[in-house]
């Protein structure tokens, strides 16, 4: 599959002692970490709101040419901030497409590695993305999980237009995907309905980091609306992705 916003397989390697992705070194790092930082890091430079918005609708794009524009109408089943990669220009490129299946075949392996290769591998332990994931890398976060996740084998096209809503409000908020409200834990999409239920102002649901562009409060509350909508419970009720991208096109 080729699409500017999905990482592209240059080469693989199969064999019995080990399998080998090779894809572009991509060189902003990933997703979770330009929201929330990450331990260890020098300094940490905020997204802007306009930033953002351009990778959510990057985002959007590769995601409906998954489901509706390639020879083949996929699933990718484990969308989440740390398998999106930022481009030089900080445009977004959805990677571990597929390689659900791939970590089913190779589950025997007791330490199933993803790893970005680049071809000056003295500098691959300095990459702001390394992955090191155990086999469970198939499986999806719990937290961008769509409730009825639980009840199928197999994710929908539905269950990943509900995880792209939950990185659109860890977006907007840079809230991790589990908060703490006294002393109960709930997730970010029930911290989003509370906080609406409860009319809380704009401000207070937003990255504080977004202050600067409060003043594209109409644009933010519509690209809130078309998040909330995506993680609807009922996945009928769910936009598909080629509706979300009309929607926030609308704003570019």
């Amino acid at each position: 599959m080729k699409h500017p916003n999905i990482t592209t397989l240059l080469a693989y390697c199969w064999s019995i002692d080990e399998k080998l992705l090779i894809y572009d070194y991509i060189p902003n790092g990933d997703l979770a970490t330009a929201i929330h930082g990450k331990a260890g890091m020098i300094s940490f430079t905020p997204l802007s709101w306009p930033v953002r918005l351009r990778i959510m609708i990057g985002l959007a794009k590769g995601l409906a040419y998954i489901h509706e524009y390639s020879p083949r109408k996929y699933v990718h089943g484990d969308l989440r901030p740390s398998n999106v990669l930022l481009g030089q220009n900080m445009e977004p490129h959805i990677t571990n497409f597929g390689l659900g299946r791939l970590a089913k075949v190779t589950e025997e392996s007791s330490s199933f590695q993803l790893e970005q290769i680049t071809t000056d591998t003295s500098s691959l332990q300095n990459s702001p993305y390394v992955q090191r994931a155990a086999s469970s890398i198939a499986a999806a976060a719990p937290c961008y999980k769509a409730p009825e996740a639980s009840k199928v084998a197999r994710p929908s096209q539905k269950s990943d237009v509900y995880s792209f809503g939950v990185i659109m409000l860890e977006m907007i908020s840079a809230k991790m995907p589990f908060s703490r409200v006294g002393s109960e834990e709930i997730d970010l999409v029930e911290w989003f309905q509370i906080s609406i239920e409860e009319r809380k102002p704009i401000i207070d649901v937003l990255d504080r980091f977004l202050a600067p562009d409060v003043d594209m409060e109409e644009e933010i509350v519509t690209v809130m609306n078309v998040a909330l909508a995506c993680v609807a419970r009922a996945p009928e009720r769910r936009p598909s992705m080629r509706c979300v991208c009309d929607n926030l096109a609308r704003l570019a």
